[in-house]
């Protein structure tokens, strides 16, 4: 027996799921805010409505010259990066990462929110044009092979598609690898951070960034240690340079135990 659902039998019934889908095809999410999901209209290309966007720290303070985290001082660059090798040229962000924008953050990388990508990345775009940086393609910080099974997506990977087609620049997809599974890095300290990545990428295929101009794109920047590590590859690969833009970075803190600031974050590490 032929079916005809989900339209029923009543005219009426069907214009409105019609109507129904319609709307869904011509709207989708967009009238609603991403993070309070209240129904507004004008959201702009952040699907943030003008109250929740008050509260964010947009990160265009003082902040160090190379990670783009906010200091704590008037420093030209934090400690952090002033005390150990940091491969990539310079790093910049879009919040501060705390309050809602840890939300988004949970959202994309946890809950399976991955509409949320497109919203992320059109203010990372944003923040690429308003830095002015030149670059001539675009990669992802790789998850290792177990974790991308776990999750089913890569986080970074779906920014970093959605910033390089609207930047036109081209996605370098699978030449930058993790090889091998070192845990998550959320529940370790600085000194833990910096051990725990060294020798966990490797360039799969060398000819993909030679004399290129690489963005490194990722959710978050916490120490940098990743993103360094993630650069140190790239750039044996022969590539001209290496500049990191993510969604959020968390905030630089002095410890006033040490005054070197070293492990110590606003933020909850991600």
């Amino acid at each position: 027996m032929k079916k005809y659902a989900p339209y029923g039998t009543k005219p009426l019934q069907k214009a409105e799921i019609l109507l129904t889908r319609i709307a869904k095809t011509l709207f989708v999410d967009d009238c609603n805010c991403i993070i309070c999901g209240e129904e507004k209209f004008g959201l702009g290309r952040s699907g943030i409505c003008e109250e929740c966007k008050a509260k964010m720290t947009v990160n265009d303070g003082e902040i160090c010259k190379k990670c783009g985290r906010v200091l704590a001082n008037e420093a030209e660059y934090c400690n952090t990066c002033q005390n150990n090798d940091r491969y990539f040229g310079v790093a910049r962000s879009v919040y501060v990462y705390e309050g809602d924008a840890v939300k988004l953050v949970y959202g994309l990388k946890f809950g399976g929110k991955r509409y949320l990508a497109k919203y992320m990345a059109a203010e990372m775009i944003d923040k690429y044009l308003d830095e002015e940086f030149d670059c001539d393609c675009v990669t992802a910080v790789p998850l290792s092979a177990k974790r991308r099974r776990q999750r089913g997506y890569n986080q970074a990977d779906l920014l970093a598609r959605e910033i390089s087609r609207a930047l036109k620049l081209d996605y370098v997809d699978k030449a930058v690898v993790k090889t091998k599974d070192n845990g998550e890095q959320a529940k370790l300290g600085f000194a833990a951070r910096e051990e725990n990545v060294k020798g966990a990428y490797a360039v799969t295929d060398k000819e993909a960034f030679k004399g290129r101009k690489v963005l490194l794109v990722d959710d978050v920047l916490t120490t940098g240690a990743t993103a360094s590590e993630v650069a140190k590859v790239i750039l044996k690969a022969k590539a001209e340079s290496v500049s990191v833009l993510t969604y959020a970075s968390t905030k630089y803190k002095v410890s006033s135990e040490t005054g070197d600031g070293e492990g110590k974050y606003e933020e909850q590490m991600v």
